[in-house]
């Protein structure tokens, strides 16, 4: 038997806070003394454009697009016979969700969240790469400065934050997996490091060629890894909620960070299962566009389940980043089903605080968790 538990303030200290982490396996114990980081406060209003019209939009494309694979007996769909971080057997979990006719279920132990079924490895790949809504929410020219200084520069912030805390210095060589239209990548290099970016997606490859002019590596990061050897770092800001196996993904980043003559380190930021976002779309899910979206989200994660991946890869958690999205949810939840979005698009400086206090509470949709290579 396997357990997860961590010891934490009975008040709210605010936007720092240090947590021990404790693993319990039959009668083996392993304590990890963890940093906290709650709240990123980001005007998320600012950076997307015709809000209403926008969701309207994508409320019936995402329905269609869903209900058209999952309820669609004709296509090819593989049952998940284990839990991709446990192993576990997939009969022993219970369904937690149905979104768009997706079964999520939860595994016992950690509380991991996974689709029953999953589409073909080509329908997920063909999604990826020929999506052009998918790829829009990433590859928008307009808003490429914005959401660089809005998302990836507080990202590469706090990454150097924490990689100083852990090894004394700043990383100098960092790989960028699932890099989307490679801001990330972009902010690492306007700061004087070394940064590469692998995306599968050749349309935002093709954004980053045009927009920042760099090339990133096309190839799959399981196969490709062995020119990254010896990186201090690996990123993964959004990416193993969309593979099948991430436990292969982050073996694959112990390969290439313990060899690091700076000290390695891993970073994840994923969904998080137990938040407000989840909440709020359980209520509602015929409406979802993010989170628990079956073709975007294959699983969701826990905090003791994405620390138990890390463990099983070799890597221990040092520190772990809340914030995530869930006041923009909720309130668009509310819209979606009044039909009248004034109280989200009316309401910026209220939901910016309001899902700070979210964050600090750790109710947040979103975890970003570090690992050191043991």
């Amino acid at each position: 038997m396997m357990e997860w538990s961590k010891t934490q303030s009975l008040y709210n200290k605010g936007t720092r806070d240090t947590e021990k982490w404790i693993r319990q396996h039959d009668d083996s114990t392993n304590a990890f003394d963890v940093d906290i980081y709650l709240g990123k406060k980001t005007d998320l209003l600012k950076l997307k454009k015709d809000i209403v019209g926008s969701i309207k939009k994508q409320l019936g494309y995402y329905k269609e697009s869903r209900e058209k694979l999952y309820l669609n007996p004709e296509d090819e769909m593989i049952y998940v016979a284990k839990c991709p971080v446990t192993g576990h057997s997939t009969e022993s979990c219970k369904e937690v969700a149905n979104i768009y006719g997706a079964q999520y279920v939860q595994e016992p132990e950690t509380g991991h969240v996974y689709l029953k079924y999953t589409p073909s490895r080509k329908s997920i790949h063909n999604f990826y790469l020929n999506d052009v809504t998918y790829a829009a929410t990433y590859t928008n020219k307009q808003a490429a400065e914005g959401r660089l200084n809005a998302i990836a520069v507080p990202w590469l912030v706090w990454t150097k934050e924490v990689y100083k805390k852990a090894h004394g210095k700043y990383p100098e060589r960092i790989l960028d997996v699932g890099s989307g239209a490679g801001h990330f990548v972009e902010a690492c290099r306007r700061d004087g490091i070394h940064a590469d970016g692998i995306e599968l997606s050749e349309s935002s490859r093709d954004f980053a060629r045009e927009i920042w002019g760099f090339e990133m590596d096309g190839r799959d990061f399981t196969e490709a890894y062995t020119d990254y050897e010896g990186y201090d770092l690996v990123t993964f800001w959004g990416l193993l909620e969309h593979t099948p196996n991430p436990g292969k993904i982050l073996e694959t980043a112990h390969k290439i960070v313990a060899s690091s003559p700076n000290g390695g380190m891993v970073i994840s930021k994923v969904p998080r299962w137990d938040s407000l976002s989840s909440a709020s779309q359980r209520q509602n899910p015929d409406t979802i566009i993010r989170h628990i979206d079956p073709l975007g989200h294959i699983m969701l994660f826990t905090d003791a389940s994405i620390a138990e991946l890390y463990f099983k890869n070799g890597f221990k958690p040092t520190a772990a980043w809340y914030y995530g999205m869930d006041i923009y949810e909720t309130f668009m939840q509310m819209g979606n089903a009044t039909d009248e979005y004034t109280v989200l698009t009316g309401t910026k400086d209220q939901q910016v605080e309001l899902q700070q206090f979210v964050d600090e509470n750790r109710f947040s949709d979103g975890i970003t968790l570090v690992g050191v290579p043991f």
